[in-house]
């Protein structure tokens, strides 16, 4: 558990609290490229930190990403025309470049400078595997882009896209890293069964996943701090002096993956659009161009990849229709009885309410990843304010790691030093 003054400090996002800063310290991902994709388009209203901003590709193909309120009487710039190289308020005409300068202020007289004297705030964009990055934090502090591997890979070999999560940003990391949960909140009813009667069928065929991870064999969880975040090891208790390891993965400051496939891995992004939303992305990856019917069953929302209203990133499955929980469902073929895989994780984290109460808690041993995660982003939050930079934010390159799982010695004490685990949790891109 939490204090409440802890809670507070790890869920804050707002400019000027401690944990809004370490966000600020990090680029953050806030739209799909083609979300905007033509010069002079449409502008898209962007939340990040709790600051209202809009987005826009001007004729020359330069992105900004500014403030959202005009700064001669905070007229909303969405509506602005976005011309000839800037974004024009549609007001009284002051127009507005990528970097925030009015650089037309036809309401005043042509030979006043007053024009010289405004600025927006506004924050730098790069694109990146699909990707739009913003950095919010002092441009003389602007850190790497985190070198993760899926933003290495070929575009034919990921699928990204991301919706609305109505919590805070903290509570979503806390499901993507639950090596446990997914035994029960994910599960058909055919996988509760116990390990030994898995094995007597013979109806594992080999999936150690099916063999160990079962009811009755819970796991063993240690933690091991690295250069970008935490490391959460799983150990199932296996046979023949082999245990049955998970990888979960969480790196600074609100990215996740679990262990997924061989061949498959995905990745999570939990950006705080302010104190009580939060942007989830999904970035899958896989070692082999990814098959069109799988492409466009992400499209619609399979796997970790929510179902969405169409144009829009909302949910179909959320709170207010219950997430299209089905009881007969839940009594004879899954856990829930919700369809949608990653409706499954709201119900639990959006139950929550939109802060968890975490001093109302009571942990047990299989939470050792949250409360080593939630240390950490405690611990960089109180590094900040005494003026040490999270070193995280200018290692890119220690992003390149994916999670994994693998088999390792009853014995093996230092694990993270061993060879299969090493391979496990090996990138393919550097």
């Amino acid at each position: 558990m939490l204090s409440l003054d802890e809670n507070e400090r790890m869920t804050s996002v707002g400019a000027g609290t401690p944990m809004g800063e370490v966000m600020r310290r990090y680029w953050l991902p806030f739209l799909e490229a083609r979300e905007l994709a033509d010069p002079d388009g449409e502008p898209v209203r962007v939340k990040l930190l709790g600051e209202d901003l809009v987005a826009f590709k001007d004729t020359n193909g330069r992105m900004g990403l500014v403030e959202m309120h005009c700064p001669h009487r905070l007229a909303d710039l969405w509506y602005g025309r976005n011309e000839e190289g800037g974004l024009r308020c549609t007001y009284h005409g002051w127009k507005y470049d990528v970097t925030g300068a009015c650089v037309d202020m036809p309401s005043e007289q042509k030979d006043s400078n007053f024009k010289d004297k405004i600025h927006l705030v506004a924050y730098p964009v790069q694109e990146r595997a699909g990707v739009l990055w913003t950095y919010m934090g002092a441009p003389d502090l602007a850190p790497e882009l985190p070198q993760f591997e899926w933003m290495n890979c070929p575009d034919t070999h990921r699928f990204v896209s991301w919706n609305y999560q109505e919590s805070n940003y903290a509570q979503a990391i806390e499901g993507g890293i639950d090596t446990v949960h997914s035994v029960y909140l994910h599960s058909s009813m055919d996988a509760h069964r116990k390990r030994d009667d898995w094995q007597a069928d013979g109806k594992t065929d080999g999936d150690v996943r099916k063999r160990f991870r079962t009811d009755d064999n819970p796991p063993k969880l240690q933690t091991h701090d690295t250069e970008y975040g935490t490391v959460i090891g799983s150990k199932y208790e296996g046979d023949a002096g082999m245990d049955y390891w998970r990888f979960n993965l969480f790196f600074m400051p609100f990215y996740t993956a679990p262990p997924g496939n061989a061949r498959s891995k995905s990745y999570h992004a939990f950006v705080p659009i302010d104190d009580h939303l939060t942007a989830r992305w999904t970035f899958t990856m896989k070692d082999d161009p990814i098959a069109s019917r799988d492409l466009a069953a992400m499209r619609k929302g399979s796997g970790l990849h929510s179902e969405v209203y169409p144009g829009t990133h909302w949910p179909t499955h959320n709170k207010r229709n219950n997430y299209q929980v089905d009881r007969e469902m839940q009594r004879l073929e899954t856990y829930t009885g919700i369809k949608d895989f990653a409706a499954q994780d709201y119900s639990v984290q959006e139950g929550m309410g939109l802060i968890s109460q975490r001093h109302r808690e009571h942990l047990g041993t299989t939470d050792i990843g949250i409360i080593a995660m939630r240390r950490r982003l405690l611990q960089a939050s109180r590094d900040l304010e005494e003026g040490v930079e999270p070193t995280s934010a200018h290692t890119g390159a220690a992003y390149c790691v994916r999670p994994g799982d693998t088999q390792l010695p009853s014995d093996v004490e230092a694990w993270p030093e061993h060879e299969a685990a090493k391979a496990a949790m090996a990138a393919n891109w550097t």
